[in-house]
């Protein structure tokens, strides 16, 4: 499901060939990434690139994980972050519970 790039202060991971994060994938990417974020030490970077849609669960999910790096002084990020999903982040009003990126 994600496939992880471990560099020196971070570890990329990135949803390979998956579109949409929904209830199907949701719960996979949270444990996964809540792993690392627990056993690593380092920020957790999620590429989103080609990802144009995510749901409630996916948004709970990314909520979670986004809350569980700060209360352990981590940093997680979005980069990659296409129109439709930064139009969908506001639409929900969770801009300001994530860090996101474009590029």
């Amino acid at each position: 499901m994600l496939s992880f790039r471990i560099q020196e202060q971070s570890v990329i991971a990135s949803l390979d060939g998956a579109r949409r994060i929904n209830s199907k994938i949701s719960e996979i990417v949270k444990a996964e990434i809540i792993d690392f974020i627990e056993k690593s030490g380092k920020q957790v970077i999620l590429d989103l690139n080609g990802v144009s849609f995510i749901d409630s669960e996916g948004f709970s999910a990314l909520k979670a994980i986004s809350e569980l790096a700060r209360a352990n002084e981590r940093l997680f990020t979005f980069v990659n972050v296409s129109d439709d999903v930064l139009e969908l982040v506001d639409l929900v009003g969770m801009r300001e519970s994530f860090v996101l990126g474009k590029n």
